[in-house]
């Protein structure tokens, strides 16, 4: 960058203006809303995967590559849109990147007839989600100030929130104007949201320039460490993307209502966000460690009970604690990949989470070939197994935090 280019960078920085503390607060809850509905979008698929088979004519296998392309774009990207949203300025990524998931995700999912047409919406409209994530909770980090904590969390809840609406939120659409068409109108509070945020973000932030390196000695070091922490992050991944996409094929297959299995997913999204807190305060207690193989073992046990369940009553709880249990891991894996990039505690994160998690989408591939081979019920007991095999990779994980 030229010199002149820093100088007019920091003019602009030393002239934005300072908020209040109620401003803070106000512009702190329009970016958690904001964040409902950007991550809404992304998971109103797997809910519909029963009835965009039967139009489509695609099998289990076909629907597991949909989580594939799905966390291709929402998670392997994510880090790369930071880069480049601090280079360049993140107003336009945060507006764009949800107006763009709140309208390409709708109509794929209620117009496109082909399945190589979906799958291409649901890759550009991750690439919104993608490029929205990153900014906004620099963003949001950045206005809370000595109250980052509260405030990260605040938009943490709103992602959860977003995706334990999406399967109510798509099955009332489709239900209520009687086919997938009516997905179209879930287009409509996004775009409101991204004009709101467009608003909230005026004048825009400053792009913020990196001079350090980050392919440091420390850096690749810690690359060299991550392997199995890779593994851990991908084989739970992978479970918590296949039981998304199994349980309401399971569900349809077993004769029960679009609004049961919606209802079974929200439960799951619901439950995660309490392990989400859960996890990072009971690994405060007796370690990460004991955390992660506690809850692998765990999950692995109540997915094959959910599987087994006889009634729907005992599935909700099964598919609850599932929840609790699964989504635990996520603050426990952040903390070990920030130790292992001590320097980079930004770029880890995305990097446990968007590699890890494509890591994991792509077994999704594999267990909807099993799931499609024998059956759903199969692909899941398969699942619950293959979630034992991260307990290994927990034990020699290194730089324990």
């Amino acid at each position: 960058m030229l010199k002149g280019d820093l100088l007019m960078v920091a003019k602009e920085e030393i002239e934005a203006p300072v908020l209040t503390e109620r401003q803070k607060r106000i512009k702190t809850g329009v970016f958690t809303l904001a964040h409902i509905f950007n991550d809404s979008y992304p998971n109103t698929y797997p809910v519909l995967l029963p009835l965009l088979m039967s139009q489509m004519g695609f099998g289990i296998a076909a629907a597991g590559l949909i989580s594939a392309f799905s966390a291709l774009s929402t998670q392997l990207l994510q880090p790369v849109m930071g880069f480049w949203a601090d280079r360049s300025g993140g107003k336009k990524f945060v507006v764009g990147g949800l107006a763009i998931g709140s309208i390409v995700i709708p109509l794929g999912l209620g117009f496109t007839p082909s399945y190589a047409l979906l799958l291409l919406a649901l890759l550009v409209g991750g690439l919104g989600n993608a490029a929205f994530h990153p900014h906004a909770a620099a963003l949001v980090g950045e206005m809370t100030g000595k109250r980052k904590g509260f405030g990260m969390s605040l938009f943490i809840v709103g992602g959860n929130l977003g995706r334990a609406l999406a399967p109510i939120m798509a099955s009332a659409a489709v239900l209520w104007s009687g086919g997938r068409h009516g997905l179209i109108l879930l287009a409509i509070p996004g775009l409101i949201m991204a004009l709101v945020m467009n608003w909230t973000m005026s004048p825009p932030p400053a792009p913020k320039p990196r001079e350090e390196k980050i392919l440091t000695p420390e850096f690749i070091l810690g690359l060299r460490h991550a392997r199995p922490l890779l593994g851990v992050v991908g084989l739970r991944s992978m479970a918590t993307m296949s039981t998304l996409t199994l349980v309401p094929i399971l569900g349809k297959s077993l004769g029960h209502s679009m609004t049961t299995y919606a209802t079974l997913l929200t439960v799951l999204f619901i439950a995660g966000s309490i392990g989400n807190v859960a996890g990072g305060a009971l690994s405060d207690i007796f370690g990460p460690k004991p955390v992660l193989i506690g809850s692998a073992v765990l999950a692995s046990g109540f997915l094959f009970a959910f599987v087994e369940s006889h009634s729907i009553l005992m599935a909700y709880i099964f598919i609850a604690l599932l929840g609790l249990t699964l989504y635990s891991s996520t603050p426990v894996t952040m903390v070990f990949s920030q130790a292992l990039f001590p320097k980079n505690k930004g770029m880890a994160s995305g990097f446990a989470m968007g590699i890890g998690g494509t890591i994991g989408s792509l077994g999704v591939a594999i267990i909807g070939l099993i799931a499609d081979l024998y059956s759903p019920t199969v692909g899941l007991v398969t699942v619950s197994l293959i979630l034992l095999l991260s307990v290994p990779l927990v034990v020699i994980l290194k730089n324990d935090p």
